[in-house]
């Protein structure tokens, strides 16, 4: 399992108040690891990745999580370290990059024309707590991917993930959602490529 790395550590921020002293520790901020994607042959599509929106409450950089009764709350003294669409979008086009299967790989502001573009919507993103006091990470993403000439859609799936926590900890939670969003990422990865393969050769 990967762990997540740790961009900042906890400071101390002080205040006074009738001559005490107020200690509040600062959150710990969190990346999203970019998912290892198996390499192989490059299919000819230039992909733009966007994540377009999610599932409401887990927009901004609270890491959520679920309790019984649905309800929704947020780990204390945890944050991502952006907002949660823009680090899946960039761990995602890293991941898509970094694989080789295509010509070019870019997020929703790249600079270049683009053959196909992919679309993710989060449903889930969220350390569960409804079976016990050990959390299981889950992540479900909606992808829909479509040529751009003609705005045909060649593919539209949901992958799923969990993954348990080891333990009642920051870093392992957040660990496992990353573990998560691997699996449900190379999913997306290997069923965005079959259709892409499996699309006729372009006209000359």
């Amino acid at each position: 399992m990967r762990m997540p790395i740790v961009l900042a550590a906890a400071v101390v921020a002080a205040g006074c108040f009738g001559g005490l002293k107020n200690e509040v520790p600062a959150p710990r901020l969190y990346r999203i690891e970019a998912p290892r994607i198996e390499a192989g042959a490059t299919l000819p599509a230039d992909l733009s990745i966007v994540v377009e929106r999610t599932a409401p409450g887990l927009d901004g950089d609270g890491i959520a999580s679920r309790w019984p009764g649905s309800r929704l709350d947020y780990i204390a003294h945890a944050r991502w370290a952006g907002e949660l669409t823009d680090l899946l979008q960039s761990a995602l086009v890293e991941g898509f990059q970094d694989s080789g299967r295509l010509r070019s790989v870019q997020g929703d502001v790249g600079r270049f024309r683009t053959t196909h573009t992919l679309v993710i919507e989060v449903r889930q993103f969220e350390a569960d707590y409804a079976a016990g006091a050990i959390p299981v990470a889950k992540v479900a993403l909606a992808a829909t991917l479509g040529r751009n000439s003609d705005r045909q859609v060649l593919v539209s799936f949901t992958a799923e993930a969990a993954e348990a926590a080891t333990e009642n900890r920051q870093t392992t939670l957040v660990a496992a959602l990353d573990t998560a969003f691997a699996h449900a990422a190379t999913e997306i990865a290997e069923r965005s490529f079959a259709a892409l393969a499996a699309e006729p050769p372009a006209a000359p």
